[in-house]
């Protein structure tokens, strides 16, 4: 695992509950969090800042211990779950890393439990975290990402760049999120995008369903796939879809601005006289297609409502939280000055 190896070179202290550390200009962040939740948003001083309810362990490793550590891909193992279906495995798989940031990178590793903030830079140039129970928040962030949980929850909020998201039995979301290359994968955990933009993205599930709503896509490959849930796209912009289910049947729900050929369980849509190629894939559930968001269309609403499966009662205006401008000061934020987001109970698990 990614600067695994780091662990082993310090010996890491306790940090009281409120804990500032310097860094350079592009660090890269690792946190493991056993249990509960862990939220990380960004500000604009050269500082990790960590609060947490209880003592969490710290290390700061320099560049010289860092940059040489850091591979140029992810080997994500596989994993394997016990499931009322019987065992549902992810296989293992590569995630390719983009180049990182900055020339020299030192690192702030983070392990323990509890309700865990921690304000990172602007220019932090990767952010790894690994919450086994609990849920994890990214906010406000723009760089290299990667999120493993178990039985966690992952929500995304305003986030950009790259990465790899994976929650085996927790909900995924993000909303009002660019990517510029995204994998993203659960087990039995659904998957909510809105308002988010994507040039390349691969999302792939076992049992759970995917809604991308009120989305946009650049030029670059879009794929969405789950095995026995659903598929609910709705596309802002131009875009050449494909949508099958091999056991459940393709709606489509468009205005005039599409046109749509097919049968019941494969459709070609050309939406916006065209753009970026979008499949969309059901092996056992059905898929949806429709334009800009589910609330303008009652039909593929209704049907959804119907879905135990999908995430719809969550669907709706969202906004993006504010970037956080803190006013100068010397000292912690207290409890009462740092936001706080409550992201919803869910259960996970770590890389």
């Amino acid at each position: 695992m990614l600067l695994a190896s780091l662990c082993c070179l310090v010996l890491a202290a306790p940090a009281r509950a409120d804990e500032q550390l310097n860094v350079g200009p592009t660090p890269v962040v690792n946190v493991h969090l056993n249990r509960g939740h862990l939220t990380v948003e960004t500000w604009d001083r050269p500082q990790v800042l960590i609060e947490s309810n209880t003592p969490v362990s710290v290390q700061h490793l320099d560049p010289a211990a860092v940059d040489p550590r850091i591979p140029k891909q992810f080997q994500i193992s596989s994993q394997t779950i016990a499931t009322v279906h019987g065992p549902v495995s992810l296989p293992e798989e590569s995630f390719v890393l983009p180049p990182l940031a900055g020339t020299q990178h030192d690192a702030i590793m983070a392990r323990g439990n509890g309700n865990v903030t921690i304000m990172i830079p602007t220019s932090t140039a990767m952010m790894i975290a690994h919450v086994r129970a609990g849920h994890f928040t990214l906010n406000n962030y723009h760089g290299i990402f990667v999120a493993h949980a178990h039985l966690a929850g992952i929500s995304l909020n305003n986030v950009s760049g790259t990465g790899f998201v994976e929650s085996l039995r927790g909900t995924i979301a993000a909303t009002n999120s660019s990517f510029d290359r995204l994998r993203v994968r659960t087990a039995t955990g659904n998957m909510l995008f809105t308002g988010c933009t994507s040039h390349q993205i691969q999302a792939t599930s076992s049992y759970g369903s995917i809604v991308y709503d009120n989305g946009d896509f650049q030029p670059g490959l879009a794929r969405f796939e789950t095995e026995h849930g659903n598929v609910a796209l709705g596309v802002r912009g131009g875009a050449q879809i494909g949508a099958h289910s091999s056991s459940g049947h393709v709606i489509s729900s468009f205005h005039n601005e599409a046109q749509v050929q097919g049968d019941p369980t494969t459709q070609q849509a050309t939406v916006g006289g065209g753009g970026p190629v979008v499949t969309a894939t059901s092996k056992n559930g059905s898929v949806y297609i429709y334009s800009g968001s589910m609330s303008d269309h009652p039909r593929v609403e209704q049907e959804l409502n119907g879905s135990l499966r999908l995430p719809v009662d969550t669907l709706g205006p969202q906004e993006a939280p504010p970037q956080r401008q803190p006013p100068p000061r010397t000292h912690p934020p207290t409890h009462a000055e740092r936001p706080h987001s409550q992201p919803p109970l869910a259960r996970g698990r770590a890389l």
